[in-house]
């Protein structure tokens, strides 16, 4: 059996190295450092070796100014990594052909930056399913979800645009769960009235604070920010009390202890990139 795993575990790296034999070493090399990068500094790793539907990064390209001048030395060290690493990916990801993935890496609507969104296609699609009532009653138009998967995989209009900006639909797509995704979106149609009766300088409504707070009562950390992890918890804002976010609290921890044993691997790199690319 062993035998057999090896000789299946060569045949896919022989595989993928001949599928990228355009590609020369040296852009390999950066390609899986940016997909290195999304692991480490954000949380693609459970979409790519876990259950999760979708991770995104909003990705620097400048180095933040005010720090310190070894900070800004370090920083941009590895912001000249970092540009490299996508220069390679834009030049030679035709050549990469991510069977059970799209990876969208020109997203700009959702923030003011530049965005890079991984979708497991399995993993949404398993999701779409199971919440097709809310996406149709959100998106008020002709809703399947393997149609918005095809609009999403051919680039046919940005993921902002597809989804009209909404928070609760985002949330979803990233397995926060319906109840912390609904949460966000209130959270932050509250915020938006607040501040617009700020900036028109408007007395305080007393109604829309209290609501605010009513709501925030309920959230809390899904999980504590761990500065030395190998591999970073999933942190967002969840009604930490919430059946579903229990269990989601439950399977993200499995999949992170098995994502930290894979991270330990002196060939991690080629993993990610096998899987990607392998299927």
């Amino acid at each position: 059996m062993k035998y057999l795993l090896a000789l299946f575990s060569l045949c896919l790296t022989l595989s993928v190295k001949a599928e990228m034999h355009n590609v020369p070493q040296r852009d390999i090399k950066h390609v899986k450092y940016l997909f290195e990068r999304l692991i480490d500094e954000h949380d693609f790793a459970y979409t790519i070796f876990g259950s999760k539907p979708m991770s995104l990064a909003d990705f620097a390209l400048e180095v933040p100014s005010g720090l310190p001048t070894h900070r800004r030395i370090r920083s941009g060290f590895f912001l000249m990594k970092a540009k490299a690493s996508l220069r390679a990916w834009y030049k030679y990801k035709n050549e990469f052909e991510l069977k059970d993935f799209i990876f969208l890496d020109e997203e700009a609507d959702l923030f003011n930056c530049l965005v890079l969104v991984l979708i497991n296609k399995k993993n949404l699609l398993s999701v779409l399913h199971e919440n097709e009532s809310i996406f149709r009653q959100e998106l008020d138009d002709p809703f399947t979800p393997e149609l918005f998967l095809e609009k999403l995989e051919k680039r046919e209009t940005s993921l902002a645009k597809l989804i009209h900006n909404n928070h609760r639909l985002l949330g979803i797509m990233l397995g926060y769960g319906v109840r912390n995704a609904t949460l966000f979106q209130e959270r932050s149609e509250l915020l938006k009235e607040i501040t617009k009766r700020q900036q028109a300088e408007l007395s305080e409504d007393g109604t829309l604070t209290q609501k605010l707070n009513a709501l925030e009562s309920h959230m809390g950390d899904f999980s504590e920010l761990d500065a030395n992890a190998t591999v970073h918890p999933l942190y967002f804002l969840a009604d930490v009390s919430h059946p579903e976010t229990i269990a989601l609290k439950k399977q993200y921890e499995e999949e992170r202890q098995e994502i930290i044993e894979l991270r330990k691997k002196r060939n991690f790199r080629d993993l990610v990139l096998e899987r990607l690319v392998g299927g």
